[in-house]
């Protein structure tokens, strides 16, 4: 069985130092995910990049906004100007929709850092057995002093039990 264990890198080159160390240490790059809002290039594993969530929105209600007019003018040919903003105005609606239709970004595991992922910090996910949890937490811990270890929750471990 696997434990996702979670590290805020505040530097994303220092974030990548971290995960080719984790590479050197044996964990197999599959297991290794990194998110941000830059990713460092070179990085031989999954990379994500991160958007805000008003950004995720904003960019599919732009695509409808276009989109629809043209499909308008494309297939009428001669159309009013205010039916050509009717139709933005309900082309950016449906990408607006269909952007919050593909789920809640509540339930997205990295809410919690949503801050830290404005601010340009690197989240690096690390899909380790329960047996070497322990290891590789005690390794970064000793080795990296400039990260945060959040350990399995995204949202960082609280500091009393």
């Amino acid at each position: 069985m696997t434990t996702p264990i979670y590290i805020r890198a505040r530097n994303p080159d220092n974030g990548a130092r971290l995960v080719r160390e984790l590479l050197e240490l044996g964990t197999d790059a599959e297991r290794l995910r990194v998110v941000g809002r830059r990713i460092p290039a070179d990085l031989p594993v999954a990379a994500k990049r991160w958007w805000p969530p008003a950004l995720a929105v904003a960019v599919p209600a732009v695509i409808g906004a276009l989109a629809l007019p043209t499909l308008g003018v494309l297939l009428f040919s001669a159309i009013e100007p205010f039916s050509l903003l009717l139709l933005a105005l309900v082309g950016a609606a449906l990408g607006a929709g269909w952007q919050l239709s593909r789920g809640p970004r509540a339930q997205d595991p990295l809410a919690a850092q949503a801050d830290a992922l404005r601010r340009g910090e690197l989240i690096i996910i690390a899909d380790l057995d329960d047996a070497e949890v322990r290891r590789v937490e005690a390794q970064v811990a000793e080795r990296h002093p400039e990260v945060l270890l959040l350990g399995p929750d995204p949202a960082g471990s609280p500091p009393f039990p």
